[in-house]
């Protein structure tokens, strides 16, 4: 008796490709941020979202927000205790972060089905939502002056929003790939993505 394709949709390939891309994403944030970052000023090159679309575009909005989690966890220790102050705040807020942009991403693929505007579109919710935990949240926890939080968040949106437009570059050719959405197309069964070479 054959299983239901909707049975499968979280099989043991799902859950095997997102600790792998999960792993990626806090490997690549490991080594970004300890490469470039400025302290104080919580800003630092983080690329861990190179995990969250690579799931986010083939499974979804669900998995894509839990592997935005999951990437969003180093982050979060390293800009709350580490290399910044922002303690609990940041240990709790950049995952949340990452996970709504794996989120929107994933709803916005599946609506427009181009991973470049996805990702674009998608880091939309995370961006704001940084700038309103800088403005309301930060000052309250770290008695940073309002001012001062509100400059560095637009440093860190600004840092960014380069990292997305790179990522969303990187992700628009992985998926032109066919023999790559080949395989994905094996993990996630119901995934509706044509590459642009097949079109």
């Amino acid at each position: 008796m054959t299983t239901p394709k909707s049975s499968q949709r979280y099989g043991t390939k799902t859950v095997v490709y997102i600790a792998i891309m999960a792993a990626l994403g806090t490997a690549v944030s490991i080594i970004t941020i300890n490469f470039v970052h400025l302290g104080v000023w919580q800003i630092a090159l983080d690329l861990s979202h190179l995990g969250t679309f690579l799931v986010a575009i083939p499974g979804g909005p669900i998995l894509g927000a839990i592997t935005g989690a999951l990437v969003g966890i180093y982050p979060g220790i390293a800009f709350g205790y580490v290399w910044g102050s922002l303690g609990i705040v940041g240990l709790i807020g950049l995952p949340v972060g990452k996970a709504m942009a794996g989120f929107t991403t994933g709803y916005v693929q599946r609506v427009l089905k181009r991973p470049f505007l996805s990702v674009i579109i998608g880091y939309v919710p995370e961006c704001i939502f940084t700038v309103v935990l800088f403005v309301f949240i930060v000052p309250i926890t770290t008695a940073m002056p309002v001012n001062i939080a509100l400059l560095i968040s637009l440093g860190i949106v600004a840092k960014a929003w380069i990292e997305i437009l790179f990522m969303a570059f990187v992700m628009e050719t992985i998926f032109l790939s066919r023999g790559i959405v080949s395989m994905l197309r094996t993990i996630f069964l119901e995934w509706d993505y044509t590459p642009l070479t097949e079109l």
